[in-house]
Protein backbone atom coordinates (compact mmCIF):
# COMPACT_ATOMS: atom_id res chain seq x y z
CA UNK A 1 0.00 0.00 0.00
CA UNK A 2 2.79 2.60 0.99
CA UNK A 3 4.23 1.59 -2.37
CA UNK A 4 1.25 2.57 -4.24
CA UNK A 5 1.09 5.58 -2.29
CA UNK A 6 4.06 6.76 -2.86
CA UNK A 7 3.92 6.07 -7.05
CA UNK A 8 0.17 8.14 -6.81
CA UNK A 9 2.42 11.28 -4.74
CA UNK A 10 5.07 11.37 -7.60
CA UNK A 11 2.43 11.14 -10.46
CA UNK A 12 0.01 13.42 -8.47
CA UNK A 13 3.91 16.02 -8.33
CA UNK A 14 4.50 15.21 -11.91
CA UNK A 15 1.02 16.41 -13.17
CA UNK A 16 0.96 19.36 -10.88
CA UNK A 17 4.52 20.46 -12.36
CA UNK A 18 3.38 19.67 -15.97
CA UNK A 19 0.14 21.49 -16.19
CA UNK A 20 1.98 24.48 -14.04
CA UNK A 21 4.69 24.16 -17.24
CA UNK A 22 2.24 23.94 -19.53
CA UNK A 23 0.17 26.96 -18.46
CA UNK A 24 3.30 29.74 -18.04
CA UNK A 25 4.37 27.77 -21.69
CA UNK A 26 1.14 29.26 -23.23
CA UNK A 27 0.87 32.38 -21.55
CA UNK A 28 4.33 33.27 -23.15
CA UNK A 29 3.32 32.25 -26.22
CA UNK A 30 0.10 34.25 -25.66
CA UNK A 31 1.97 37.42 -25.47
CA UNK A 32 4.69 36.65 -27.97
CA UNK A 33 1.81 35.94 -30.36
CA UNK A 34 0.12 39.29 -29.37
CA UNK A 35 3.30 41.38 -29.79
CA UNK A 36 3.61 39.51 -33.15
CA UNK A 37 0.59 40.43 -34.51
CA UNK A 38 0.87 43.86 -33.50
CA UNK A 39 3.93 44.58 -35.32
CA UNK A 40 2.56 42.83 -37.96
CA UNK A 41 -0.87 44.99 -37.96
CA UNK A 42 1.52 48.59 -37.29
CA UNK A 43 4.04 47.67 -40.17
CA UNK A 44 0.68 47.02 -42.80
CA UNK A 45 -0.82 50.33 -40.85
CA UNK A 46 2.41 52.19 -42.17
CA UNK A 47 2.31 51.33 -45.64
CA UNK A 48 -1.65 51.91 -46.05
CA UNK A 49 -1.07 54.49 -44.25
CA UNK A 50 1.59 55.70 -46.49
CA UNK A 51 0.20 55.49 -49.72
CA UNK A 52 -2.67 57.31 -48.43
CA UNK A 53 -0.20 60.19 -46.47
CA UNK A 54 -2.03 59.65 -43.37
CA UNK A 55 1.05 59.50 -40.79
CA UNK A 56 -1.83 59.37 -37.58
CA UNK A 57 -2.37 56.09 -38.51
CA UNK A 58 0.94 55.21 -38.22
CA UNK A 59 0.90 57.51 -35.19
CA UNK A 60 -1.00 55.58 -33.30
CA UNK A 61 0.43 52.27 -32.50
CA UNK A 62 3.16 54.56 -30.42
CA UNK A 63 2.70 55.54 -26.59
CA UNK A 64 2.81 59.34 -25.54
CA UNK A 65 5.97 58.95 -24.18
CA UNK A 66 7.72 56.31 -27.07
CA UNK A 67 11.10 56.69 -28.07
CA UNK A 68 11.72 56.40 -31.69
CA UNK A 69 15.64 56.36 -32.59
CA UNK A 70 18.33 55.53 -35.23
CA UNK A 71 21.95 56.33 -36.07
CA UNK A 72 20.05 59.60 -37.92
CA UNK A 73 17.48 60.77 -35.39
CA UNK A 74 15.92 60.33 -31.75
CA UNK A 75 12.72 61.24 -30.75
CA UNK A 76 11.09 61.21 -27.68
CA UNK A 77 7.52 62.18 -27.10
CA UNK A 78 4.42 61.69 -29.75
CA UNK A 79 4.58 65.45 -30.75
CA UNK A 80 8.44 64.92 -31.97
CA UNK A 81 7.49 61.30 -33.73
CA UNK A 82 4.68 63.09 -35.29
CA UNK A 83 6.77 65.66 -36.83
CA UNK A 84 9.01 63.50 -37.84
CA UNK A 85 6.22 61.33 -39.54
CA UNK A 86 4.20 63.86 -41.26
CA UNK A 87 7.96 64.78 -43.11
CA UNK A 88 8.97 61.23 -43.68
CA UNK A 89 5.55 60.35 -45.65
CA UNK A 90 5.19 63.60 -47.05
CA UNK A 91 8.78 62.87 -48.57
CA UNK A 92 8.33 59.68 -49.25
CA UNK A 93 6.35 56.91 -50.86
CA UNK A 94 7.94 54.14 -48.83
CA UNK A 95 6.86 50.50 -47.57
CA UNK A 96 8.45 48.20 -44.72
CA UNK A 97 8.83 44.63 -45.83
CA UNK A 98 9.78 42.42 -42.69
CA UNK A 99 12.08 39.37 -43.95
CA UNK A 100 12.30 37.85 -40.20
CA UNK A 101 10.87 38.60 -36.75
CA UNK A 102 12.58 37.68 -33.09
CA UNK A 103 10.30 37.42 -30.57
CA UNK A 104 11.18 37.86 -26.57
CA UNK A 105 8.65 38.56 -24.02
CA UNK A 106 7.22 42.37 -24.89
CA UNK A 107 10.07 43.00 -27.22
CA UNK A 108 10.66 42.12 -31.12
CA UNK A 109 13.98 42.51 -32.81
CA UNK A 110 12.60 42.20 -37.16
CA UNK A 111 14.49 42.04 -40.20
CA UNK A 112 13.08 44.92 -42.30
CA UNK A 113 14.03 46.70 -45.88
CA UNK A 114 12.32 49.77 -46.14
CA UNK A 115 11.79 51.06 -49.66
CA UNK A 116 10.99 54.28 -50.69
CA UNK A 117 11.25 56.65 -53.40
CA UNK A 118 11.41 60.44 -53.06
CA UNK A 119 7.89 62.16 -53.87
CA UNK A 120 10.15 64.80 -55.58
CA UNK A 121 13.31 63.06 -57.21
CA UNK A 122 12.07 59.92 -57.92
CA UNK A 123 14.91 58.27 -56.76
CA UNK A 124 14.82 55.35 -55.00
CA UNK A 125 16.45 53.82 -52.17
CA UNK A 126 16.60 50.93 -50.33
CA UNK A 127 17.65 50.03 -46.35
CA UNK A 128 17.75 46.79 -44.68
CA UNK A 129 17.71 47.40 -41.22
CA UNK A 130 16.82 45.74 -37.77
CA UNK A 131 13.85 47.17 -36.01
CA UNK A 132 13.37 46.85 -32.19
CA UNK A 133 10.33 46.99 -30.82
CA UNK A 134 9.23 47.42 -27.29
CA UNK A 135 5.38 47.39 -26.21
CA UNK A 136 4.78 49.14 -23.17
CA UNK A 137 1.92 48.20 -20.45
CA UNK A 138 0.05 50.36 -22.78
CA UNK A 139 -0.21 48.08 -25.84
CA UNK A 140 1.74 50.53 -27.56
CA UNK A 141 5.06 50.78 -28.55
CA UNK A 142 6.95 51.98 -26.46
CA UNK A 143 9.95 52.42 -27.76
CA UNK A 144 11.04 51.55 -31.53
CA UNK A 145 15.12 51.40 -32.33
CA UNK A 146 16.00 50.64 -35.85
CA UNK A 147 20.22 50.12 -37.01
CA UNK A 148 21.59 50.38 -40.58
CA UNK A 149 23.82 51.83 -42.29
CA UNK A 150 23.76 55.76 -41.55
CA UNK A 151 25.76 56.45 -45.09
CA UNK A 152 23.06 54.93 -47.28
CA UNK A 153 20.69 57.35 -45.22
CA UNK A 154 21.87 60.53 -45.82
CA UNK A 155 18.28 61.16 -47.50
CA UNK A 156 16.71 60.19 -43.77
CA UNK A 157 19.11 62.05 -41.67
CA UNK A 158 18.42 65.39 -43.82
CA UNK A 159 14.77 64.82 -42.62
CA UNK A 160 15.62 65.41 -38.91
CA UNK A 161 16.96 68.78 -39.59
Amino acid sequence: MAILVKKTWHLFIGLISASLFASSAFAAGSVAMQIEHLIRQSIAEYNSAMDEGDSAAYLKYFASNAKYESPVFAYSGRTDLAKHLAAEFKTYKARYKVNRMYLLENTAAILLTWEAEDRNSGNSISIDMVGVYEVGSSGQFSSAVFYFDSARAKALADLAK
